[in-house]
Formats: structure tokens, sequence, C-alpha cells
């Protein structure tokens, strides 16, 4: 599902307009990234809990130069639910 189409989706489903729903995304996604870069998971109650997790810098060859390239830390969520399928 492309964000378009979850948009349109929530917009359906909540009975809210399209701008107020996008916000909603908006104002979701910002408070993801500010608690992912302390590292606190963020919980959506009957759904399912994000959970970040912090991955160092590392150094890389390029295959096809043979350089060595330095990767940034990063930050990635892995999601766990609270719904059986």
């Amino acid at each position: 599902m492309t964000q378009k189409e979850f948009l349109s989706e929530l917009q359906k489903r909540s009975g809210m307009d399209r701008q107020m729903c996008s916000a909603l995304l908006s104002a979701t996604e910002k408070l993801m990234v500010e608690e992912a870069t302390m590292l606190v998971p963020v919980r959506f109650e009957g759904l399912g809990e994000f959970v970040p997790t912090k991955h160092p810098e590392y150094i890389d060859q390029n295959p096809e130069t043979g350089q060595s390239v330095l990767f940034p830390p990063r930050i990635s969520y892995r999601f766990h639910s609270e719904v059986e399928l």
C-alpha cells in the first residue's frame, strides 16, 4: 500500500478530511523519528510496537573499485505485532 492509498483509506474510515489525515500522518512520522533518535519504542495500542535499533557505522569495500567506503550509523525499526494473522 502506498502512502497515497493509505491516506485515502484513513480518510474513508475516519471520516476526517484529506488535509486533517495528511497532518495526522505527518505528525506521526515526526514523532516516530524523534523517538527513534532516543531509541524509544513507539507502541500503537491494539496494533503493535515499532522498536528502534541503532546500527553502528562501518567500513566496507566497493566490489567494483576496491575502495573503502564509510557507511554512517543508522536506525532501523522492527515491528512487533499484537495482531494474530
